[in-house]
């Protein structure tokens, strides 16, 4: 079937359109000749049917026999097609043309862009690659890969990898920056408590640790010093003076502390809960900012219901190459919400109570800490409709900080 479509188009083919009395009288003529018809069929009181080309002239005697008229409704294949371009040779050249400028156009390098960098400027980056080569307008089979990519590296000592691909006019310099230790600071200092506690372990690496397992430490206090003392002086005779106390040397103290630290959270629930519950009904706001200009599309009043949730939607194109040229969807969705009220029981309230006073102490809680114990005590008050919550948590965690000394 696809051959024979094929074949039709190479030849050509043509579609006519048969009045007369009896019309069918002619298709049978033309299939006993051996004239191929196709895509036969009717329209008002003539039939419309395709033939080839090269059987066009061979029906005028059966036209005669079959006492019908035809007339051409259209033409289709390579041979028509091959005329009107030849009728059209300054189309024909354009476009040829226009082909051989568009490769030669996208053979060269328009756009260069730089990924992954974070601390480093992608200026400079370019103006590196601008220098070994690759620049915007360059050729592509002129720029060695290679040694962009070399001089990139040994330009630039915080990058540890780039790579450089090339995507039909543009050409993407991706790098990977080295992960570089910060500086050490050797100023002297002290470790000093950050909170109150309980020593129950200390270890001074470098320095004079001023407390002692079991003390009792308030926020701020020191708790290793950043001293030593030099090398004592050898004892004096007892008919020469004695000799003054050796030097104190300021050093940047190191060390471990941890100790018992206490928190305390408070939380309060109602035996009446209020419960919001949407009702299908919202409001939806459009607007649209570019750069810093900002326009509204679809507004929206400040208030659509009397009792709303808000949902708001940020939907912001990509960058265009470079450009810092923004372009944001602000979406806001307001949704009515009804109001309804439910009784809990007070073990339900004080649960609920206990979670809000333990989210409050979570907050403060460090992660490297190691939770002890916590307890939780129903504070008594004034409203029997209220249930208060006081939750305390023990916890052992490093309580010391570093602080530069200034005199």
């Amino acid at each position: 079937m696809l051959m024979l479509k094929i074949a039709n188009y190479l030849s050509g083919a043509v579609r006519i359109r048969i009045y007369g009395a009896i019309p069918e009288k002619f298709i049978n003529l033309c299939l006993a000749r051996g004239i191929l018809l196709w895509g036969v069929s009717k329209e008002n009181d003539a039939i419309l049917a395709y033939l080839r080309l090269t059987d066009f002239f061979r029906v005028r005697p059966l036209v005669r026999m079959s006492q019908t008229r035809l007339e051409v409704a259209g033409f289709y294949g390579c041979p028509f097609t091959l005329k009107r371009i030849r009728r059209r040779k300054m189309l024909i050249a354009g476009a040829v043309l226009f082909l051989i400028l568009l490769h030669m156009l996208t053979s060269f390098v328009w756009f260069v862009d730089v990924s992954g960098q974070k601390y480093l400027s992608a200026d400079e980056i370019k103006n590196i690659a601008r220098q070994k080569g690759l620049r915007p307008g360059v050729s592509k089979d002129g720029v060695n890969i290679r040694t962009v990519e070399n001089g990139i590296l040994f330009s630039l000592p915080e990058v540890a990898w780039v790579g450089i691909s090339l995507t039909g006019t543009r050409a993407m310099i991706e790098v990977v920056e080295k992960t570089l230790p910060k500086p050490e600071d050797k100023s002297p200092a002290d470790i000093v408590a950050t909170k109150d506690g309980v020593i129950t372990e200390i270890i001074a690496i470098a320095g004079q640790p001023l407390v002692n397992k079991g003390d009792t430490v308030k926020k701020g206090d020191v708790l290793i010093k950043g001293q030593v003392q030099t090398t004592p002086a050898e004892p004096a005779l007892s008919d020469e003076p004695a000799p003054p106390a050796p030097p104190v040397q300021l050093i940047r103290a190191n060390g471990i502390v941890k100790a018992r630290v206490w928190y305390e959270g408070y939380g309060e629930a109602g035996l009446v809960q209020e419960i919001h519950q949407r009702t299908g009904r919202r409001a939806i706001g459009v607007s649209l900012r570019v750069k810093e200009h900002q326009f509204v599309l679809k507004p929206v009043s400040a208030r659509p219901f009397d009792c709303f949730e808000t949902e708001v939607i940020h939907k912001k194109t990509s960058g265009w190459r470079n450009s810092d040229f923004t372009v944001e969807f602000t979406i806001d969705i307001f949704y009515e919400v009804a109001a309804s009220t439910q009784k809990v029981t007070t073990e339900d309230a004080r649960n609920m109570a206990k979670a809000k006073a333990l989210k409050t102490v979570q907050d403060l809680i460090p992660e490297s800490a190691q939770v002890l114990v916590h307890g939780c005590e129903v504070l008594p008050t004034a409203d029997p409709g209220i249930v208060r919550v006081r939750v305390v948590v023990e916890t052992i965690e490093d309580i010391g900080q570093t602080i530069n000394i200034t005199e």
